[in-house]
């Protein structure tokens, strides 16, 4: 087995599309935005579940940037090599929780 890590990410999938999202314009303010709300859906008498919040996120995360960077692709229409390297070896490899984490830990510090 080999370590597929990529400049401390999980891999180099994860690393690019965390830098996807930090770069593009308000996209970052909308993960920010989402992660408080997550971090206060996971509140209860004070207390914060932080894996709640964590996995909440990565899931909304998975959602929103297939969405964000592949949403205008019509997988009908598009065939092969490409149509394999987006939906079937990209987005599946990409460790959207380890993403969610850092967002989630950005929106505590922030509190």
């Amino acid at each position: 087995m080999c370590d597929k890590s990529y400049n401390g990410w999980t891999n180099w999938e994860t690393w690019n599309t965390a830098l996807w999202i930090g770069e593009v314009d308000g996209m970052g303010d909308a993960i920010y935005e989402q992660a408080l709300k997550e971090l206060e859906d996971a509140t209860d008498d004070e207390k914060v579940d932080t894996d709640q919040a964590k996995y909440a996120l990565a899931n909304w995360l998975e959602g929103f940037t297939g969405e964000m960077f592949f949403g205008h692709i019509d997988r009908d229409e598009l065939h092969g090599p490409a149509s394999d390297a987006i939906f079937i070896g990209y987005l599946p490899s990409v460790d959207f929780y380890q993403i969610a984490k850092h967002y989630i830990h950005d929106a505590q510090e922030g509190l």
